[in-house]
Protein backbone atom coordinates (compact mmCIF):
# COMPACT_ATOMS: atom_id res chain seq x y z
CA UNK A 1 0.00 0.00 0.00
CA UNK A 2 1.24 3.46 -0.92
CA UNK A 3 1.04 6.16 1.74
CA UNK A 4 0.71 9.41 -0.21
CA UNK A 5 1.67 11.61 2.74
CA UNK A 6 5.07 13.18 2.07
CA UNK A 7 5.44 11.55 -1.35
CA UNK A 8 6.91 13.73 -4.10
CA UNK A 9 4.71 13.35 -7.17
CA UNK A 10 4.98 14.78 -10.67
CA UNK A 11 1.59 14.99 -12.37
CA UNK A 12 0.97 16.09 -15.95
CA UNK A 13 -2.36 17.46 -17.12
CA UNK A 14 -3.03 18.35 -13.51
CA UNK A 15 -4.75 21.69 -13.98
CA UNK A 16 -8.11 20.61 -15.41
CA UNK A 17 -10.62 17.77 -15.35
CA UNK A 18 -9.53 14.44 -13.93
CA UNK A 19 -5.94 15.63 -13.42
CA UNK A 20 -7.12 18.59 -11.37
CA UNK A 21 -9.29 16.34 -9.19
CA UNK A 22 -6.36 13.96 -8.68
CA UNK A 23 -4.10 16.88 -7.72
CA UNK A 24 -6.55 18.19 -5.13
CA UNK A 25 -7.15 14.78 -3.57
CA UNK A 26 -3.42 14.02 -3.44
CA UNK A 27 -2.83 17.38 -1.77
CA UNK A 28 -5.48 16.55 0.82
CA UNK A 29 -3.62 13.29 1.45
CA UNK A 30 -0.44 15.23 2.19
CA UNK A 31 1.54 14.63 -1.01
CA UNK A 32 4.07 17.11 -2.38
CA UNK A 33 3.07 17.96 -5.94
CA UNK A 34 4.72 19.29 -9.06
CA UNK A 35 1.80 20.00 -11.38
CA UNK A 36 2.64 20.29 -15.07
CA UNK A 37 0.27 21.61 -17.73
CA UNK A 38 0.19 24.07 -20.64
CA UNK A 39 -2.50 26.44 -19.36
CA UNK A 40 -0.71 28.80 -16.98
CA UNK A 41 -3.92 30.44 -15.77
CA UNK A 42 -5.52 27.09 -14.89
CA UNK A 43 -2.28 25.98 -13.24
CA UNK A 44 -2.22 29.01 -10.96
CA UNK A 45 -5.88 28.51 -10.06
CA UNK A 46 -5.41 24.91 -8.93
CA UNK A 47 -2.18 25.84 -7.13
CA UNK A 48 -4.05 28.49 -5.13
CA UNK A 49 -6.76 25.97 -4.22
CA UNK A 50 -4.15 23.51 -3.02
CA UNK A 51 -2.31 26.14 -0.97
CA UNK A 52 -5.57 26.90 0.85
CA UNK A 53 -5.63 23.27 2.02
CA UNK A 54 -2.36 23.89 3.90
CA UNK A 55 -1.28 20.31 3.37
CA UNK A 56 1.84 19.21 1.43
CA UNK A 57 4.15 21.33 -0.69
CA UNK A 58 3.05 22.31 -4.19
CA UNK A 59 4.79 23.77 -7.23
CA UNK A 60 3.97 24.09 -10.90
CA UNK A 61 5.66 24.19 -14.29
CA UNK A 62 4.07 25.19 -17.57
CA UNK A 63 5.10 22.68 -20.24
CA UNK A 64 3.81 20.79 -23.26
CA UNK A 65 4.28 17.02 -23.05
CA UNK A 66 5.18 16.91 -26.75
CA UNK A 67 8.18 19.18 -26.08
CA UNK A 68 11.03 17.04 -24.76
CA UNK A 69 13.08 20.03 -23.65
CA UNK A 70 10.23 21.51 -21.62
CA UNK A 71 9.49 18.17 -19.97
CA UNK A 72 13.14 17.66 -19.02
CA UNK A 73 13.12 21.11 -17.41
CA UNK A 74 9.91 20.22 -15.54
CA UNK A 75 11.59 17.11 -14.15
CA UNK A 76 14.67 19.10 -13.11
CA UNK A 77 12.44 21.66 -11.41
CA UNK A 78 10.73 18.81 -9.51
CA UNK A 79 14.12 17.60 -8.27
CA UNK A 80 15.09 21.15 -7.35
CA UNK A 81 11.89 21.62 -5.32
CA UNK A 82 11.63 18.21 -3.66
CA UNK A 83 14.97 16.41 -4.04
CA UNK A 84 13.54 13.17 -5.42
CA UNK A 85 10.57 11.76 -7.32
CA UNK A 86 8.42 9.08 -5.70
CA UNK A 87 5.68 8.96 -8.32
CA UNK A 88 4.77 10.08 -11.83
CA UNK A 89 1.13 10.43 -12.85
CA UNK A 90 0.84 11.11 -16.56
CA UNK A 91 -2.64 12.39 -17.26
CA UNK A 92 -2.19 14.85 -20.14
CA UNK A 93 -4.06 14.04 -23.34
CA UNK A 94 -6.83 15.04 -25.70
CA UNK A 95 -9.52 13.50 -27.91
CA UNK A 96 -11.03 14.69 -31.18
CA UNK A 97 -13.87 12.35 -32.21
CA UNK A 98 -15.29 12.53 -35.72
CA UNK A 99 -16.02 10.37 -38.73
CA UNK A 100 -12.82 8.87 -40.13
CA UNK A 101 -13.25 10.64 -43.47
CA UNK A 102 -13.44 14.00 -41.70
CA UNK A 103 -10.19 13.58 -39.77
CA UNK A 104 -7.02 14.97 -41.29
CA UNK A 105 -3.67 13.22 -41.12
CA UNK A 106 -2.51 16.07 -38.87
CA UNK A 107 -5.20 15.16 -36.31
CA UNK A 108 -4.01 11.53 -36.27
CA UNK A 109 -0.41 12.69 -35.83
CA UNK A 110 -1.42 15.04 -33.00
CA UNK A 111 -3.13 12.18 -31.16
CA UNK A 112 0.00 10.05 -31.47
CA UNK A 113 2.27 12.89 -30.35
CA UNK A 114 0.12 13.94 -27.39
CA UNK A 115 -1.60 10.76 -26.25
CA UNK A 116 1.23 8.28 -26.82
CA UNK A 117 4.58 10.02 -27.31
CA UNK A 118 3.67 12.50 -24.59
CA UNK A 119 3.71 9.63 -22.10
CA UNK A 120 7.03 8.35 -23.44
CA UNK A 121 8.58 11.82 -23.19
CA UNK A 122 7.48 12.24 -19.57
CA UNK A 123 8.49 8.78 -18.38
CA UNK A 124 11.87 8.79 -20.13
CA UNK A 125 12.69 12.17 -18.60
CA UNK A 126 11.66 11.13 -15.08
CA UNK A 127 12.77 7.49 -15.09
CA UNK A 128 16.43 7.99 -14.07
CA UNK A 129 15.33 9.88 -10.96
CA UNK A 130 12.64 7.56 -9.60
CA UNK A 131 13.17 6.52 -6.00
CA UNK A 132 13.05 2.93 -4.74
CA UNK A 133 9.46 1.70 -4.56
CA UNK A 134 8.25 4.46 -6.87
CA UNK A 135 5.00 4.30 -8.80
CA UNK A 136 4.01 5.36 -12.31
CA UNK A 137 0.63 5.73 -13.96
CA UNK A 138 -0.51 6.56 -17.48
CA UNK A 139 -4.03 7.47 -18.52
CA UNK A 140 -5.56 5.43 -21.30
CA UNK A 141 -9.33 5.11 -21.70
CA UNK A 142 -12.19 2.67 -22.07
CA UNK A 143 -11.50 3.32 -25.76
CA UNK A 144 -7.99 1.96 -25.08
CA UNK A 145 -9.26 -1.60 -24.76
CA UNK A 146 -12.47 -1.43 -26.80
CA UNK A 147 -12.80 0.45 -30.08
CA UNK A 148 -15.71 2.89 -30.24
CA UNK A 149 -17.40 4.51 -33.24
CA UNK A 150 -15.94 7.95 -33.99
CA UNK A 151 -12.69 7.49 -32.08
CA UNK A 152 -10.41 6.17 -34.83
CA UNK A 153 -7.74 8.81 -34.15
CA UNK A 154 -7.93 8.49 -30.37
CA UNK A 155 -8.20 4.72 -29.96
CA UNK A 156 -4.86 3.80 -31.55
CA UNK A 157 -2.61 5.73 -29.14
CA UNK A 158 -4.73 4.68 -26.16
CA UNK A 159 -4.49 1.00 -27.15
CA UNK A 160 -0.75 1.53 -27.60
CA UNK A 161 -0.42 2.96 -24.09
CA UNK A 162 -1.80 -0.23 -22.56
CA UNK A 163 0.61 -2.39 -24.58
CA UNK A 164 3.48 -0.10 -23.62
CA UNK A 165 2.54 -0.30 -19.95
CA UNK A 166 2.22 -4.10 -20.05
CA UNK A 167 5.76 -4.38 -21.42
CA UNK A 168 7.23 -1.75 -19.10
CA UNK A 169 5.61 -3.40 -16.08
CA UNK A 170 7.73 -6.51 -16.64
CA UNK A 171 10.90 -4.40 -16.70
CA UNK A 172 9.95 -2.39 -13.63
CA UNK A 173 8.76 -5.17 -11.32
CA UNK A 174 12.26 -6.48 -10.42
CA UNK A 175 13.19 -2.88 -9.53
CA UNK A 176 10.27 -2.52 -7.14
CA UNK A 177 8.56 0.12 -9.29
CA UNK A 178 4.89 -0.29 -10.18
CA UNK A 179 2.95 1.01 -13.16
CA UNK A 180 -0.81 1.48 -13.40
CA UNK A 181 -3.13 2.31 -16.29
CA UNK A 182 -6.19 4.46 -15.63
CA UNK A 183 -9.03 3.81 -18.09
CA UNK A 184 -11.73 6.38 -17.38
CA UNK A 185 -15.14 6.20 -19.05
CA UNK A 186 -17.05 9.30 -20.18
CA UNK A 187 -16.26 11.92 -17.55
CA UNK A 188 -17.70 15.42 -17.22
CA UNK A 189 -14.58 17.50 -17.92
CA UNK A 190 -13.73 20.48 -20.15
CA UNK A 191 -12.23 17.97 -22.57
CA UNK A 192 -15.50 16.04 -22.69
CA UNK A 193 -17.37 19.22 -23.55
CA UNK A 194 -14.95 19.83 -26.43
CA UNK A 195 -15.48 16.27 -27.66
CA UNK A 196 -19.22 16.87 -27.83
CA UNK A 197 -18.62 19.60 -30.42
CA UNK A 198 -17.31 17.11 -33.01
CA UNK A 199 -18.89 13.80 -31.97
CA UNK A 200 -20.68 11.95 -34.78
CA UNK A 201 -24.38 11.36 -34.17
CA UNK A 202 -23.75 7.67 -33.52
CA UNK A 203 -21.03 8.38 -30.96
CA UNK A 204 -23.27 10.80 -29.10
CA UNK A 205 -26.02 8.17 -29.08
CA UNK A 206 -23.64 5.63 -27.54
CA UNK A 207 -22.66 8.18 -24.87
CA UNK A 208 -26.32 8.77 -24.01
CA UNK A 209 -26.63 5.12 -23.08
CA UNK A 210 -23.66 5.24 -20.71
CA UNK A 211 -23.30 6.82 -17.29
CA UNK A 212 -21.31 10.05 -17.02
CA UNK A 213 -18.84 10.19 -14.14
CA UNK A 214 -17.56 13.27 -12.36
CA UNK A 215 -13.79 13.95 -12.21
CA UNK A 216 -13.82 13.67 -8.42
CA UNK A 217 -15.34 10.18 -8.65
CA UNK A 218 -12.72 9.03 -11.15
CA UNK A 219 -9.91 10.52 -9.05
CA UNK A 220 -11.12 8.71 -5.93
CA UNK A 221 -11.26 5.33 -7.68
CA UNK A 222 -7.91 5.96 -9.35
CA UNK A 223 -6.04 6.89 -6.17
CA UNK A 224 -7.44 3.88 -4.35
CA UNK A 225 -6.28 1.58 -7.18
CA UNK A 226 -2.91 3.30 -7.46
CA UNK A 227 -2.44 3.00 -3.70
CA UNK A 228 -2.85 -0.76 -4.07
CA UNK A 229 -0.54 -0.77 -7.11
CA UNK A 230 -3.21 -2.24 -9.38
CA UNK A 231 -2.24 -2.48 -13.03
CA UNK A 232 -5.59 -1.77 -14.72
CA UNK A 233 -7.77 0.77 -12.94
CA UNK A 234 -11.37 0.71 -14.16
CA UNK A 235 -13.80 3.20 -12.73
CA UNK A 236 -17.35 1.85 -12.86
CA UNK A 237 -19.43 -1.27 -13.43
CA UNK A 238 -19.87 -0.66 -17.17
CA UNK A 239 -16.12 -0.29 -17.71
CA UNK A 240 -15.36 -3.49 -15.81
CA UNK A 241 -18.13 -5.40 -17.60
CA UNK A 242 -16.99 -4.44 -21.10
CA UNK A 243 -13.34 -5.07 -20.17
CA UNK A 244 -14.22 -8.64 -19.18
CA UNK A 245 -16.49 -9.18 -22.16
CA UNK A 246 -13.87 -7.80 -24.55
CA UNK A 247 -11.39 -10.31 -23.15
CA UNK A 248 -13.68 -13.32 -23.00
CA UNK A 249 -16.28 -12.72 -25.70
CA UNK A 250 -15.02 -10.11 -28.19
CA UNK A 251 -17.49 -11.34 -30.81
CA UNK A 252 -20.38 -10.62 -28.46
CA UNK A 253 -19.08 -7.09 -27.86
CA UNK A 254 -18.98 -6.48 -31.62
CA UNK A 255 -22.56 -7.70 -31.97
CA UNK A 256 -23.76 -5.46 -29.12
CA UNK A 257 -21.92 -2.42 -30.45
CA UNK A 258 -23.12 -3.03 -34.03
CA UNK A 259 -26.69 -3.28 -32.79
CA UNK A 260 -26.45 -0.03 -30.82
CA UNK A 261 -24.88 1.80 -33.77
CA UNK A 262 -27.51 0.44 -36.17
CA UNK A 263 -30.28 1.76 -33.92
CA UNK A 264 -28.56 5.15 -33.75
CA UNK A 265 -28.24 5.32 -37.54
CA UNK A 266 -31.92 4.51 -38.00
CA UNK A 267 -32.74 7.26 -35.53
CA UNK A 268 -30.47 9.60 -37.49
CA UNK A 269 -32.33 8.86 -40.74
CA UNK A 270 -35.71 9.49 -39.09
CA UNK A 271 -34.42 12.74 -37.63
CA UNK A 272 -33.33 13.93 -41.08
CA UNK A 273 -36.77 13.15 -42.50
CA UNK A 274 -38.38 15.24 -39.76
Amino acid sequence: MIDYSGKNILITGGSKGIGRAISLQLAEAGANLMIVARDLKALKEVINEIKELKAGKVAYYSADVTNKGQIKKAVQETLKQFGKIDGVIHNAGFARPDYFENLSLEIFEKHVNVDYMGAINVLQAAFPYLSNGAFISVTSSVVGYMGVFGYTAYAGPKFALIGFAQSLRQELKPKGISISVLCPPDTHTPGYEQENETKPFETAALSEGASLMQPEQVAKVFLKGLQRRRFMILCNFESKLFYRLQGWFPGLVRIVMDSMISKAQKKKILKKKD
